[in-house]
């Protein structure tokens, strides 16, 4: 072997493809009577993703590698239905999202990362030009859920509890939904027409919407605890973290 560093991601100055050695510089023949060993494991990409999204699974999709199930729909909606199984925002996410799936891409050994936020965010859009709808909810479980904060936690606890058929009744202080995807977000960065969208859809499946009502207030706790089987509270972090520079307060 040679001592030279093996790199996969660019020729040395000068090189050319004829001037590599693959089977010196990559392949080594193993000489060994040992099978090789395969381990089941999460993608990189995925396991970086704080929401567990299966980004392999629908960038197969995009690719082509994996066809719709039903004959005459789109990859988009296709890609699309898979992405909700762990996020019910694509476009706002595809956006916002710092993308650690991007940091722990497999690619950035090669070359440099896929750039999985833009598939993200094209299949989101898509979905909003065409009116791609969310699942049917499930079959009714006569189990009732509160969820107290309409901000992107609420509203993706909104989401996945009505597709697995449970009622929801969703609590909201302000005057709209989104929380902090709305008011903490500038809309050049969440157009608030592509965020109606994605929030109108998730209401769409049969959730009970309250605004203007903070519990505590216009509702009391009590109330709540008796009239439903759970809650969840979705709050939400409403304050921001102040710089640590004297005049912060005044900026």
């Amino acid at each position: 072997m040679s001592d030279q560093d093996l790199t996969f991601r660019r020729f040395e100055e000068g090189e050319t493809p004829s001037d590599w050695d693959l089977e010196e510089k990559i392949f080594q023949q193993d000489k060994s009577y040992k099978c090789p060993t395969y381990v089941h494991k999460t993608p990189p990409c995925q396991g970086s993703c704080p929401s567990g999204h299966e980004i392999r699974g629908w960038l197969a999709i995009a690719r082509g590698m994996d066809k719709p199930p039903v004959e005459g729909m789109d990859w988009q909606e296709y890609a699309f239905q898979r992405m909700i199984d762990a996020n019910p925002f694509p476009a706002t996410m595809g956006r916002v999202c710092p993308a650690p799936c991007e940091a722990g891409c497999n690619r950035n050994a090669v070359d440099d990362y896929v750039g999985i936020n833009g598939v993200e965010q094209y299949v989101g859009d898509w979905a909003n030009e065409n009116n791609v709808k969310m699942p049917e909810a499930g079959a009714d479980t006569g189990r009732k859920v509160a969820v107290i904060g309409g901000g992107p936690a609420g509203l993706a606890a909104a989401f996945f509890l009505r597709r697995d058929g449970h009622g929801v009744t969703l609590f909201e202080a302000n005057e709209e939904l989104g929380g902090m995807m709305r008011y903490g977000i500038p809309g050049y960065r969440t157009p608030r027409e592509m965020l109606d969208k994605e929030i109108g859809r998730i209401i769409d499946m049969g959730v009970d919407v309250h605004l203007n009502t903070r519990v505590g207030v216009d509702v009391s706790l009590e109330e709540i605890e008796n009239g439903f089987d759970a809650i969840f509270w979705a709050l939400g972090a409403q304050k921001g973290r102040p710089l640590p520079v004297p005049g912060w307060e005044e900026a």
